[in-house]
């Protein structure tokens, strides 16, 4: 049985000790974050109806969870609110308090510090990063002179509800296919002109030949061991991005699979979903070399396993059940890993489907259905959970598994999914995994492969990495999320602005979301930290993923600078534009190269976000080719040397990871028409660079 899911029964007692329980503040998420009094006043207390905040109450008891998911949770709490109460300079928890006092050398307004020009020649850059040779926007001499210019404050949305679907149209700018339509690529490569308008959906959707896609009707080794082996592969490779099985139900459902073997139902259905995801599956650090990710016999196992369990899928489409919604996002998983990129939209959606229709036929969907749970001895972060507990745990993993998993890169219509209101404000901690390796039981003998006590503390721990990196891909997730609505809910806002006006806003986005960033890394989990140095390798996939996010997010609040610079006035002279729209520029293209540097690691691992990460790759290499190709055709109408201007707008090693890119393109081309398109185009694009 799927144990823990709805319908089914499981029962657990309560633990035998626990915390004792105190009666919990109930303060408002701002107030408890600003560690000051609440008048616990509903909908909202005094404080926020006077400052703006945005109030919210978490009912649960917090005396019943752990201190480290308590602390996890505060921590989480403090930097959603921080994104009402850091620009505010009235509020009393400021990280600095302006004073007119000027340290020893710092400049006493906002262009000394930034890039000062002479004809276009860069010719000092004071308040370096000593990392990343641009502005250190989180120090308190920088932001402060940002903050303390007159002008209206920006005002970064906080709100729980994903971006609209015409924030998403608007942000598509940012995409690869908006970046391609900029001026400097066709009139660089008039050439090139039909292949860069060509839509994005009509090039995944052309079919590639690949020999693993075969059809066979054989099933692969179904042995106890191999089971056993690809479940525990599974939960240590994949489960913990994605945590939305039972790890006690499916550890049963393989021990049923391996004695009675593959049956016509749901639960067969997923745990060959779960194998063929498994045999694709190696840890990040296998796959550092080529040639590993794509041995064929590998890949052909995988696709046995994946046929088998589409053939039994059939009926979950259409019945409203959440094995439904499991198998369709497993589903979509497993084609996105294989880069079936159309496919693969469709499974996300009909997850996603499936997902809503039935959290909203349970009467999920509603902020008032709070989950409590109690804690066990010894805050080792593992709830007991009762069976409606332990359904409504998995059923958000699903529902946020879904939601992050949406494809907008297609331009196509998602699930409807992030339309509604979310549930809750973050997903429950993760349910215990209790031993089921009982020697009492009957059939020890061959329950002995499936469940040990070492692998049950295997499975503990992939739990508690799942939830924190839950946590904080989340979070980064509403503060990713925030910056669309911010950039492009009040763009009207800021068009009315006159260029001095609109740097001063630009740089106060920068300094607040790099203090946001820097708020959530030093927040993270030990286990979560990552090297911030983009060529220091992460080794830990969770890791690499979280450090792309944050460098998605140093880019996006950049991008208006580089827009301006690159497509909206192509043809402006680089020193017409203001020192700051060249500074941010700038940053905004040191951002590209260290953001494929960062992603060097992955080049030939295969996973779920194989080809995100090769179209990030990509849209990093189109930004520093088209400066370059900027830079030419400036040189070549005025009589500036080109490199004159390349080293003023560049990073150095520009040229190298655009090659690097070329290389990641060419690797992943046999199985992708975008990526073998994207290659070529990067490739003519430096021919003509070069010629």
């Amino acid at each position: 049985m799927l144990h823990g899911l709805p319908g089914t029964h499981l029962s657990h007692g309560r633990s035998a000790t626990s915390y004792n329980r105190r009666r919990a503040s109930n303060a408002c998420l701002v107030c408890r974050s600003r560690k000051t009094k609440c008048d616990n006043q509903r909908p909202r207390c005094g404080f926020c109806v006077s400052n703006g905040g945005n109030c919210r109450y978490v009912d649960s008891d917090p005396s019943q969870l752990d201190r480290s998911t308590l602390t996890i949770l505060e921590r989480i709490s403090q930097l959603e609110s921080s994104l009402i109460n850091h620009i505010d300079s009235k509020l009393e928890d400021r990280a600095f308090s302006p004073t007119n006092e000027q340290f020893p050398g710092e400049p006493r307004d906002l262009h000394d510090y930034a890039y000062q020009t002479q004809g276009h020649i860069v010719t000092s850059r004071p308040y370096e990063s000593p990392t990343t040779g641009s502005v250190d926007w989180r120090s308190p001499a920088v932001s402060g002179i940002v903050q303390n210019n007159p002008g209206t404050p920006v005002v970064v949305p906080s709100d729980d509800a994903p971006p609209s679907a015409e924030v998403l149209l608007r942000a598509s700018e940012m995409s690869i296919e908006s970046i391609l339509k900029w001026p400097i690529f066709p009139e660089a490569a008039p050439h090139l002109v039909a292949t860069l308008e060509i839509p994005l959906i009509e090039v995944v959707d052309r079919p590639r030949p690949n020999n693993i896609r075969q059809q066979s009707s054989a099933l692969p080794d179904l042995s106890p061991d191999t089971i056993n082996c690809l479940v525990q592969n599974f939960l240590n490779n994949n489960h913990i991005k994605n945590p939305v099985l039972d790890v006690k139900a499916l550890w049963a459902d393989a021990r049923e699979f391996a004695e009675s073997g593959p049956q016509w139902d749901a639960r067969s259905c997923l745990l060959l979903l779960v194998c063929a995801i498994s045999t694709l599956s190696a840890p990040l650090t296998d796959e550092l070399s080529p040639g590993v990710s794509k041995q064929q016999e590998r890949l052909l196992t995988a696709e046995a396993y994946f046929l088998a369990s589409q053939r039994r899928i059939g009926m979950l489409c259409h019945e409203n059940s959440f094995i439904g919604a499991q198998c369709s996002f497993l589903s979509a998983v497993y084609l996105l890993s294989t880069l079936r990129i159309l496919a693969a939209w469709k499974c996300f959606v009909q997850a996603g489907s499936q997902c809503l229709a039935w959290l909203t036929s349970q009467g999920r969907m509603t902020r008032d259905n709070k989950l409590k749970a109690n804690i066990s001895f010894g805050g080792d972060m593992l709830w007991q959970q009762n069976e409606n507990e332990r359904a409504h745990h998995i059923e958000e993993s699903l529902y946020w598994s879904c939601l992050k998993s949406e494809m907008f890169h297609l331009r196509l219509p998602g699930s409807g999914l992030g339309e509604v209101d979310y549930p809750h404000l973050y997903p429950s901690p993760p349910q215990d995994v209790p031993d089921i390796y009982d020697h009492t039981s009957p059939s020890s003998a061959s329950s002995r492969s499936f469940s040990n006590p070492e692998q049950t503390h295997v499975d503990r721990q992939n739990l508690q990495l799942a939830w924190y990196f839950y946590l904080a891909e989340i979070a980064m997730k509403r503060k990713l999320n925030n910056l669309l609505v911010w950039r492009y809910d009040n763009r009207s806002e800021g068009e009315l602005l006159d260029q001095k006006s609109k740097d001063l806003r630009l740089q106060r986005s920068v300094v607040e979301f790099e203090r946001q960033n820097e708020d959530w890394y030093h927040m993270l989990p030990a286990q979560m930290k990552f090297p911030q140095d983009s060529n220091v390798p992460s080794n830990d996939i969770l890791r690499l993923i979280l450090r792309g996010h944050m460098n998605d997010i140093r880019d996006f609040v950049r991008f208006p600078a580089l827009e301006e610079v690159l497509a909206l006035n192509p043809h402006a002279l680089l020193r017409s534009f203001s020192p700051v729209q060249l500074q941010l520029t700038r940053e905004c293209l040191q951002i590209a190269v260290e953001s494929i540097e960062a992603n060097r690691e992955s080049f030939f691992h295969r996973h779920q976000g194989t080809w995100l990460m090769a179209r990030t790759c990509t849209r990093s290499s189109l930004i520093l080719l088209a400066m370059a190709l900027r830079c030419q055709a400036e040189a070549q109408s005025t009589g500036v040397m080109a490199i004159e201007l390349e080293e003023m707008m560049l990073p150095s090693r520009w040229r190298k990871v655009v090659e690097q890119t070329v290389e990641v393109l060419k690797y992943w081309s046999d199985e992708s028409n975008d990526l073998a398109r994207l290659n070529d185009l990067l490739r003519d694009l430096l021919h003509t660079y070069d010629s």
